[in-house]
């Protein structure tokens, strides 16, 4: 188990990053008021990227699932240290046009270069997901007595948490308060146990705005790379949505407005799509199924290849209104989706999207 013994902990160091609160303000939204209907709004822009920052030999070999003239796949940037900081250059790029996104929610950021990318990209504010020291039970009473048992060592279940979530929030908006949770250590299927996968949830506090915005990001378990059968990688899969669920339901106990986005590991797969749609409790909004339709009026800046994109990515976005704030995605697009040189800079291409934050206006 070559990849088991060479992989090494991002995060080992846990307690020594950054916590909230965090103050930095690198960008006040501009607040409009429309005095026909008594409402102000803000626009605010959120990117989720997987980074593919893993270690070595796990990456090595990876390709895009972007193709070239002749058809084949692009390699990704095989040294990852030397990618993820080209990342963060290219998010300091954005932000010297005045084009970075507000908040960037990071999967796949393992290994340490990864904790460089809010730095090298301006932001004042972030915050990491759970640590490899930061367990959960070992399971819960939703996993079967079964599915515990059939746990095997040479798929990586009972090696215990040698990589972090690889979770990572940045803002350009103050982080008032961190949620993570871990999902429990059992409830996984194959490799994916190797990382300490959960939840990470960051409250933030956006200027201008009057209340603050719950932020949540997750990498769900993989289906084929976990080297388990589908029924077992489904069966994972399924006990980490439920978890995700139940967490931030525990967390946001005022209606506030909550972003949501992430790796949800679901691409070509209808059982998992179905699963996480009918665990969603009939309140999910989902970015793509929404900008697709003309009549919504969102701009959509992705060559979508079919009438329906979110079947065919791992990386979605979606949102819930808060009582007072309502929350509507107005324009979508790919970022960091074009190869240079020859090489992309991961596996993922980033999907950002611009959000309209508007609430009422009350007579002081």
């Amino acid at each position: 188990m070559l990849s088991i013994t060479l992989l090494g902990s991002a995060y080992s160091g846990d307690l020594s990053y950054p916590k909230p609160p965090q103050t930095g303000v690198a960008r006040s939204p501009e607040v409009t008021v429309d005095e026909s209907t008594r409402t102000a709004s803000m626009e605010i822009s959120v990117l989720i990227y997987n980074v593919c920052g893993l270690p070595w030999p796990i990456a090595r070999g990876k390709t895009s699932r972007d193709t070239d003239d002749q058809g084949k796949r692009i390699p990704i940037a095989g040294k990852r240290s030397k990618a993820l900081k080209k990342i963060g250059n290219m998010l300091g790029e954005l932000r010297s046009q005045g084009a970075e996104p507000d908040i960037i929610m990071l999967q796949e950021a393992f290994i340490p270069e990864s904790a460089e990318i809010p730095q090298r990209g301006g932001y004042p504010n972030w915050v990491a997901g759970p640590g490899t020291r930061d367990l959960g039970p070992t399971h819960s009473e939703r996993a079967s007595e079964e599915f515990i048992a059939e746990r095997s060592a040479l798929k990586g279940e009972k090696s215990g948490k040698m990589e972090s979530s690889g979770l990572l929030l940045a803002s350009n908006f103050p982080i008032v308060d961190l949620f993570n949770h871990p999902f429990a250590q059992w409830e996984c299927g194959g490799l994916d146990c190797l990382a300490n996968k959960g939840v990470l949830m960051a409250e933030l506090e956006i200027p201008g705005l009057p209340d603050h915005v719950m932020l949540a990001t997750s990498h769900f378990n993989a289906r084929g790379a976990s080297r388990v059968s589908n029924e077992r990688a489904l069966t994972a899969h399924n006990l980490q949505v439920d978890e995700a669920n139940k967490f931030i339901e525990s967390v946001v106990k005022e209606p506030l407005p909550i972003i949501w986005g992430g790796d949800l590991n679901m691409r070509h797969a209808d059982d998992r799509i179905e699963y996480f749609v009918e665990r969603s409790g009939g309140n999910l909004n989902e970015v793509s199924s929404f900008c697709i339709d003309p009549a919504n009026d969102c701009e959509v800046r992705i060559q979508w290849e079919s009438d329906t994109p979110w079947y065919e990515t791992q990386d979605l976005q979606g949102w819930v209104s808060g009582k007072r704030v309502s929350v509507i995605p107005i324009r979508v697009e790919a970022l960091f989706d074009e190869p240079q040189e020859g090489i992309m800079p991961s596996d993922h291409n980033g999907l950002l999207v611009h959000y309209r934050l508007s609430w009422p206006i009350t007579e002081k």
